[in-house]
C-alpha cells in the first residue's frame, strides 16, 4: 500500500510513479518465536492508462486509486544514499 506519492508523471496514458510503499522490505528476519517484520520503502512503478480512463485529482483520491490497483511496486536502492546533512 503506497503512503506517500513523491513522484508522479503521466504521458499520455503511460504513468510513472514514486513513493514509500508499505511493508515490502524485511526489517527484522523471523525467530522462533516470531514472523518476519516489514517496513516501508522508496519504490516506483509505471502501468498504462485504459483509453477514456482518468486519473483521480487530488492527492488522497490519487492514493486510494493507486493502493486498488495491483501493482508491480520495484524497491529504488538508496544504500549508497549520503544521509548526513551538509554544513
Amino acid at each position: 500500500m503506497i503512503s506517500v506519492i513523491e513522484t508522479f508523471q503521466q504521458d499520455g496514458n503511460d504513468i510513472y510513479v514514486r513513493g514509500i510503499v508499505e511493508d515490502v522490505i524485511e526489517i527484522y528476519p523471523a525467530t522462533l518465536q516470531d514472523p518476519p517484520e516489514y517496513g516501508p520503502a522508496l519504490c516506483e512503478a509505471s502501468f498504462v492508462l485504459d483509453e477514456g480512463e482518468i486519473v483521480p485529482e487530488g492527492d488522497d483520491a490519487l492514493l486510494d486509486y493507486l493502493n486498488e490497483l495491483y501493482l508491480d511496486w520495484r524497491i529504488i536502492d538508496n544504500s549508497d544514499y549520503n544521509h548526513e546533512f551538509a554544513e
